[in-house]
C-alpha cells in the first residue's frame, strides 16, 4: 500500500532543485519573489526578448539587481537589521543566493561567466506568477474548451496530448470551486476588522465579489447554463473508453508517452478518463458554494445594517444625557478639577518657536605635518619604482642592445628596483607571446615593444638569477635577422 503511494506520488525534486523554495521561506520572501519576476519578465519570460543560447553574462544580472535595488529597496536583513553593505556587493549576494538555490545556473564558457535559468524552473515560475495572477473562474469557458478537445477527439483525430489538457482542464476548474467555499468563509472574519462601513463597503466588493466570485455566477442558475453541457461531456467520455477508440488512444500512449509500456499507458488513460468522468460531482461543489456565499450575504448584510444604524442612536444617547445632567443636583455636576480659571492664557499651550539658524562657517583646514609629507613624497616614489613604461623600458633595453642586435635574459643586468620591474615586464611579454594566436592586439603591454621583441626558449622554471625564478627568454632587436637563421 505505501510503495503504490509513493510510486503515485510526482516526484517535484527530482525535476527542480532540492532547496528551490529557499530564498521563498526565508524573512526576505516578499523581496525576492519581486526580484525574481523581475528577472523573470526581462531576461527569461516569454515576454522577453530572445535570450542568447548561452545566457546572459554575470555583469548583466548583477546590473539588473542593482538596478532594482536602487529603485526600490525595502531589503531588511534576516536578523531584522538594514543592510549597509555596497549595493554591488549586495547584488552579487542576491545572485549567489539564488544560484545556490536552483533558480539561476552559472556556466563558465572561455573567461566569461553565464547566466541561464533551467527550463524547469523557468515553466515553475510561470506557474508561479500565474497562479499569483489568478482571477474569477469563468465555467462557461472551461466547459466550452473541455468540450471543444473531446469533440476533436471523438472526430477521429487520436491525440492523448488533447485528451491529457482536457483532462487537466477538468481537474483545474474542479480545484478552484473546491478552494473557493474556503476562500469565502475565510475573507469574512478579515472584512469584519474594517474600522469603517466605507471600509467594509470597498473590501467587499473589491475582494468578494471582484476576485473570488465565479466570473459568470450568474449564468449557473438560467435555462442555458453552462453546465448543460456536462451530460455531452460525459457521453463522449464514455464513448473513449470503449472499443476502437479505446485502443487506438492506448496506442498513442504507447507509442508516445510510455515508449510501449502497456500497464504504463494504461495507467496514462485511465487517469485522463476518470479526471473527466469528475465532472459528474461538479454539482456537490456548487451547491456547497451556493450555502457558503448565501451565509456570507446574510452576514455581510447585518454588519452592514448594523453599521449603518448604529449612528442613529445617537441623538438618543445625548438627550438622555441632557435630561440626566439637567434633573442631577449640584455637586454631583462637579468637575473634578483644581480651583481657578480652566479656560485661561496660561493653561495654553505656549506658541511654538523657530530656533534660530546656525550660522555657518567654512570648514578648518589642517595643513599636514612635515612627517606626512615625506611619507606622501615617498609613497609616489615607491609607486614611481614600480611603475614600467614606454621611456622605462627603452631605456632599459637599449642599455643592452648597444653592441648587439640580440641578447638572452641571463645576460640582463639587474641593479635596482626600476631594473627589477623591467625584467619582470619583459618575462611577462615573453609567456604572453607564447601563447596561442601570440601577444593580444588590446593587451596594454603591447605598447611598450618599440623596436624589439621578445622571444620566449623555453617553457619551465628556467635558469633563476639572484630575484626571480622564471623561463629563459631573449630580446631581438627588430629588423636584425633571427637569431637561428643567423
Amino acid at each position: 500500500m505505501t510503495s503504490t503511494t509513493h510510486a503515485t506520488i510526482p516526484p517535484l525534486f527530482a525535476v527542480v532543485p532540492a532547496g528551490i523554495f529557499g530564498p521563498l521561506a526565508s524573512p526576505n520572501r516578499q523581496n525576492y519573489w519581486s526580484l525574481l519576476c523581475r528577472l523573470f519578465d526581462e531576461f527569461f519570460g516569454p515576454d522577453a526578448p530572445v535570450p542568447p543560447s548561452h545566457g546572459f553574462q554575470r555583469r548583466e544580472i548583477t546590473a539588473a539587481l542593482e538596478r532594482y535595488l536602487l529603485a526600490d529597496d525595502p531589503w531588511e536583513d534576516e536578523d531584522g537589521q538594514a543592510p549597509d553593505a555596497p549595493l554591488n556587493v549586495r547584488a552579487s549576494a542576491i545572485h549567489d543566493r539564488f544560484r545556490a538555490a536552483g533558480w539561476l545556473r552559472q556556466e563558465r564558457i572561455g573567461a566569461r561567466e553565464m547566466v541561464t535559468m533551467p527550463r524547469m524552473v523557468a515553466e515553475l515560475l510561470s506557474a508561479l506568477v500565474e497562479f499569483s495572477e489568478q482571477g474569477p473562474t469563468f465555467v462557461r469557458a472551461k466547459m466550452g474548451s473541455i468540450e471543444s478537445q473531446l469533440q476533436k477527439v471523438a472526430d477521429g483525430r487520436i491525440d492523448g496530448g488533447i485528451l491529457d489538457e482536457a483532462a487537466d482542464q477538468a481537474r483545474r476548474l474542479l480545484v478552484s470551486l473546491a478552494s473557493m467555499s474556503l476562500q469565502v468563509r475565510d475573507l469574512m472574519p478579515e472584512l469584519s476588522k474594517a474600522e469603517t462601513t466605507a471600509q467594509f463597503a470597498r473590501q467587499w466588493f473589491e475582494r468578494y465579489v471582484g476576485q473570488l466570485f465565479i466570473g459568470d455566477y450568474a449564468e449557473l442558475h438560467r435555462a442555458d447554463h453552462p453546465m448543460a453541457r456536462r451530460s455531452s461531456i460525459l457521453a463522449m467520455v464514455q464513448q473513449l473508453d470503449a472499443g476502437a477508440p479505446r485502443e487506438a488512444l492506448l496506442g498513442w500512449y504507447r507509442e508516445h508517452v510510455t515508449g510501449g509500456d502497456e500497464a504504463r499507458a494504461q495507467q496514462r488513460l485511465s487517469r485522463s478518463l476518470n479526471r473527466l468522468r469528475e465532472l459528474e460531482r461538479i454539482d456537490e461543489y456548487l451547491t456547497r458554494l451556493d450555502e457558503d456565499i448565501r451565509q456570507a450575504n446574510r452576514r455581510a448584510l447585518a454588519f452592514l445594517d448594523y453599521r449603518l444604524r448604529a449612528p442613529d442612536k445617537l441623538d438618543v444617547l445625548l438627550r438622555r444625557a441632557c435630561r440626566g445632567a439637567l434633573s442631577a443636583p449640584e455637586d454631583a455636576l462637579r468637575l473634578p478639577v483644581a480651583p481657578g480659571p480652566l479656560m485661561d492664557e496660561t493653561r495654553l499651550r505656549p506658541p511654538h518657536r523657530k530656533p534660530a539658524p546656525i550660522p555657518r562657517s567654512a570648514n578648518a583646514t589642517t595643513p599636514p605635518t612635515p612627517e606626512q609629507l615625506a611619507r606622501l613624497s615617498l609613497l609616489r616614489r615607491m609607486k614611481r619604482a614600480r611603475l614600467v613604461n614606454v621611456e622605462d623600458m627603452a631605456r632599459y633595453v637599449g642599455r643592452h642592445l648597444q653592441h648587439g642586435a640580440t641578447i638572452e635574459s641571463a645576460q640582463l643586468a639587474i641593479a635596482s628596483i626600476e631594473d627589477l620591474r623591467a625584467y619582470q615586464t619583459l618575462l611577462t611579454l615573453a609567456l604572453r607571446g607564447n601563447r596561442i594566436g601570440g601577444l593580444r592586439r588590446e593587451d596594454p603591454l603591447g605598447r611598450l615593444l618599440r623596436g624589439f621583441r621578445v622571444e620566449l626558449l623555453e617553457v619551465g622554471d628556467g635558469t633563476p638569477n639572484d630575484y626571480l625564478r622564471g623561463p629563459r627568454f631573449r630580446i631581438v632587436r627588430v629588423g636584425a635577422p633571427h637569431p637561428e637563421t643567423a
